[in-house]
């Protein structure tokens, strides 16, 4: 985004204003309210508030009318404040309307891409909630397109505190199952037609849900690992990772430091790539049935390079994470093809619809299940106050030398097998 001044609207602050412009962004569902923002015809950004139930899209000309107002810093737990205006700022969005009066000028013309898309997804949407009751229709709809927003205050609470939030904010997990699922139904096709549609169809995904950072740093990835395949060269992970990287940062510089989903994303990532084999390599002990030895592994890797950030930015911890991960990461693979088949029957085949419905819907009430069980038992969360931001940094200046700069000495004193005393 890209505004023409920060202090363009400064005057109206505080004042009930209207403006005219286009829908920006596909509108979010939450509690209460309709989210979207509102590109003015001067070209400001403006996050607004609506309601719920209105009849708004992704392009619409509207006219909105509000009381005007500046973001504000609020604070968390433990005495922390999330840095609000700055990660609206990120985004060139500097002003917001908390509720306001939309007016419906002009509905979008669909025929482009994003506009078909982001139609398809809201069909979709309304095709898996015909067919599952609340709160399984959010959840499903977070699994598979990143509609996260409906599942409620209180739910995605559950979903952090059982450690499990990353199967429903669309995460490179998901990505990763549904980039595998488009390569295989392009099997059939010529090797480099297969590979090149399957990049496409990967794109147009990204788009579909959204482009956060998590799913455009997964996108980009998937990206260059079909490129290393058409070029018949080896895919290194992390140079892919790095490079995804570099790429998001040259376009917006200020995700770096106010976009936490990237931040995470990032270094889960990371840890997944330098740790999880190596731990898995040491934990023989536990069983390869069903994965558990893999999901242990990737579920100490990421949380080994992720706490430290979550701790400084949240103030606590899931302590039965890996727990939850085990119980439930099997199942959603084939959570997702059963939402998937529900929503996507449901446009030709109504009753092939329900079918699937029916057994997505036993798949889904098992997990939350579990998660909410999970997050309701005694110390399920390890919980610190607050504290500098430069312990963070020194601990990943650890994380550099031990993983960069002295590997031997992570080999002995990490992965070394323990010498009989």
């Amino acid at each position: 985004m890209h505004n023409p001044s920060k202090n363009a609207l400064k005057s109206d602050v505080g004042k009930v204003v209207n403006y005219e412009g286009k829908i920006y962004t596909p509108p979010e569902k939450k509690d209460f309210l309709q989210v979207f923002v509102l590109e003015t015809n001067d070209g400001m950004y403006i996050k607004t508030g609506a309601d719920r139930f209105g009849e708004y899209g992704y392009g619409d000309r509207v006219r909105v009318e509000g009381k005007l107002s500046s973001p504000r810093n609020f604070a968390g737990k433990g005495g922390r404040v999330f840095d609000y205006i700055d990660y609206l700022g990120k985004d060139s969005i500097y002003y917001e309307f908390k509720k306001a009066k939309v007016e419906v000028l002009e509905k979008a013309d669909l025929n482009n891409v994003p506009g078909i898309l982001f139609d398809l997804k809201k069909r979709f949407l309304d095709n898996i909630g015909h067919v599952l009751g609340e709160p399984h229709a959010a959840l499903a709809g977070g699994l598979v397109v990143g509609e996260k927003t409906a599942l409620g205050k209180d739910l995605l609470d559950d979903f952090r505190r059982s450690g499990l939030i990353h199967i429903v904010v669309l995460s490179g997990y998901n990505i990763t199952i549904i980039a595998a699922s488009i390569r295989r139904m392009l099997s059939f096709l010529p090797r480099n037609a297969g590979i090149i549609l399957g990049g496409i169809g990967i794109v147009l995904f990204g788009i579909l849900v959204g482009g956060g950072a998590t799913v455009v740093r997964s996108c980009i990835m998937a990206l260059i690992a079909l490129f290393a395949e058409i070029l018949r060269r080896d895919y290194d992970v992390v140079r892919a990772l790095f490079i995804a990287g570099a790429l998001m940062l040259i376009h917006n510089p200020l995700i770096l430091l106010y976009d936490p989903s990237f931040q995470l994303s990032f270094l889960a990532t990371l840890g997944l790539v330098m740790l999880s084999s190596p731990i898995e390599k040491k934990i023989g002990f536990i069983t390869e049935r069903f994965g558990i030895r893999a999901l242990v592994a990737s579920t100490v890797a990421t949380q080994i390079f992720v706490s430290p950030l979550i701790f400084y930015m949240m103030g606590e911890l899931s302590l039965v994470g890996i727990f939850v991960n085990i119980a439930v990461l099997p199942f959603i693979p084939l959570t997702m093809l059963l939402v998937f088949l529900a929503g996507f029957f449901g446009f030709i085949f109504p009753w092939i619809s329900q079918v699937a419905g029916w057994a997505s819907h036993i798949a889904l009430s098992y997990e939350l299940f579990v998660v909410r069980s999970a997050s309701r038992l005694p110390y399920a969360v390890m919980t610190l106050p607050a504290f500098s931001g430069w312990i963070v940094v020194g601990f990943y200046a650890f994380y550099m030398a031990l993983f960069w700069k002295l590997p031997s000495v992570v080999s002995q004193f990490i992965f070394a097998k323990k010498s009989s005393i």
